[in-house]
This record gives C-alpha cells, structure tokens and sequence, in this order.
C-alpha cells in the first residue's frame, strides 16, 4: 500500500509536471504562431498601402507655399498661397504642369506658370499626375515687389549716406561696370565698411539678408550679398546691397521713415571696393526686375 501509494505519488509527481510543460509549450507555441501571423499580415498590409504623397512645399522662409489637392480624375491641383503679406511675382517651372482640364480641351503642357500674390488667396497654377515627379523636378524663381508698381516721378530721394556731400558717387546710371540691364539706373556710393545707410524713402521692410559673409570682384560671389529691401506706396522697392556681414538694422515688416537707419555698408556680394549699391525697382516675373530711374535731394539732413 505504501509502495503503490508511493508508485501513485511517483506517477501523479511526474504526470503532473509533463503535462503543465507540455500546456505551457502548447500556449507558447500558439502565441509565437499569432505573433507570426500578426507579423506576416501588418507587413503585406504596409506593401499593399498607398504611400502618401507630399502635398506641401514652402519656399524662402514660408514666404509663400505650393498645394497639390488631388482630384476626382487621378490629377492633382496645383495652386500658390503666400503666407507673409507682402506682394511676391513667382513663376513656377515644371514639364508635369499640365493646363488645368475642361469639358471642352484635353490636358496640354504649360511647363511653367506665372503668379503674383497680392492677396492671401490662393491661386491655381495647373494640374499634375505624378507628385513625387513634380516635387523632384520643379524650380521656382521670385522677387519681391509689385509687377504693377507705376514710379512716383515726382518723387526726390534722400542720399542714403549722410552727410551727401561726403560720400562720392563711383559708379552711376547706366555705368560700363555692373550698372546696365536691369540694374541700368543704379547707384554705387563709396564708403567705409560700416557706415550708416539711412532710408531714402519711406515704406515697408519685405526683405533682408544679413548673414553674407563673403564678397569680391567675381558674379560668383553675388549671393553672399546682404540688403535691405523696402516697398514704396507706389508699388516699387528701394533696394540697399552690399552691407555688412550682420549689418541690417530692421526687420521683414517693420515700417520705417525717410532718413532712418536700415543698415551698415560693406563689402559683401560681388563686389570690388566698400560701398553701397542703390537702385529703385520694379518687380518683373522669371525672378526678373528692372530698374527705374529717380532722382536725389540735392541737401543733406
């Protein structure tokens, strides 16, 4: 009795045991089975996904933003919103722009579009296919400004660097240098670097760059020039080049008067000698402008 008790001890000890390992292998061997199957079908379900496609693309500090809004038809609208209220002339460049579809015309290539955003609205441009396409292919080119700006002749300019009388004039309108084209009736002033540019005309900062840091007699160099930019009421821009590295004094928006400090002259950009280069402008599309001739104020402040 004690030794069947003990043989039933044993066999029940050992059973017991087998068959609780024998469960626990079962559960596991079954979680395993639906980690695998959760695995298997997360993965196709992420191949068998539309992969989103990029709907958004900002330019120059979100100064303005391209949209693409699909459609019912597999195409996608393209349009342009500004998103600083200043007036901007954009032309978009792309061999996906297609001429937005009518009943009437099927889809024809327009390559590039025009804009100018003197409004908060957005503003339709054409309709595209293939986003990634697009996005990897387009260029966009802008200046700031109003391509409907008509010069207020009558208008006498303050010399940017006082006393006038000081600061010579080495490179006027129309000058054999750099002074033709678009940038015909532009004036270059000699200065030291870091001399005073006050506001020739009153009106509005829309553009500065101050972190340029190089500058020389090569076109190369050009884009490391550091400006200010200020639209008048007529629609024009005065516009300061050459300064400073981290020589502007205002700031994108702020209103400022005739004769107030906007900046310090430099050497930056493609440049020869210290000084400041002046002009008055009128915004054109393709990233163009031109040029318009004024007149200064024949005293100083």
């Amino acid at each position: 009795m004690t030794v069947a008790v003990g043989i039933l001890a044993l066999t029940k000890s050992s059973d017991f045991p087998t068959g609780s390992a024998a469960l626990i292998n079962s559960v596991k061997g079954r979680l395993i089975w639906l980690l695998l199957i959760v695995i298997i079908v997360s993965f196709c379900c992420l191949l068998s996904s539309p992969v989103l496609a990029k709907t958004t693309g900002c330019f120059d500090n979100k100064r303005f933003c391209f949209e693409l809004t699909p459609s019912s038809t597999s195409l996608y609208l393209v349009s342009v919103q500004r998103k600083v209220s200043f007036p901007v002339a954009l032309t978009l460049y792309s061999d996906e722009l297609l001429q937005i579809p009518s009943q009437e015309k099927s889809l024809k290539p327009l390559f590039h579009a025009n804009a100018f955003l003197n409004t908060d609205n957005a503003i339709p441009l054409g309709v595209i296919e293939e986003p990634e396409t697009f996005w990897e292919t387009m260029r966009v080119k802008w200046t700031v400004g109003r391509i409907d700006a008509k010069h207020d002749d009558t208008y006498t300019y303050l010399s940017p660097l006082q006393p006038a009388s000081k600061y010579s004039i080495v490179q006027g309108f129309n000058g054999t240098f750099t002074h033709s084209g678009a940038s015909r009736f532009a004036l270059d002033f000699a200065a030291p670097v870091g001399t005073p540019v006050l506001a020739a005309r009153e009106g509005v900062v829309i553009d500065t760059k101050d972190d340029g840091d190089k500058g020389g007699p090569s076109p190369e160099l050009a884009k490391y020039a550091n400006y200010v930019v200020v639209l008048h009421s007529d629609g024009t821009t005065g516009e300061y080049y050459h300064l400073k590295h981290k020589g502007t004094a205002v700031t994108r928006g702020q209103t400022v008067q005739r004769g107030q400090l906007i900046g310090y002259t430099g050497n930056t950009g493609f440049s020869s000698l210290p000084h400041l280069h002046f002009a008055v402008y009128v915004a054109k599309f393709h990233g163009k402008y031109v040029s318009v001739p004024f007149s200064l104020a024949d005293t100083s402040l």
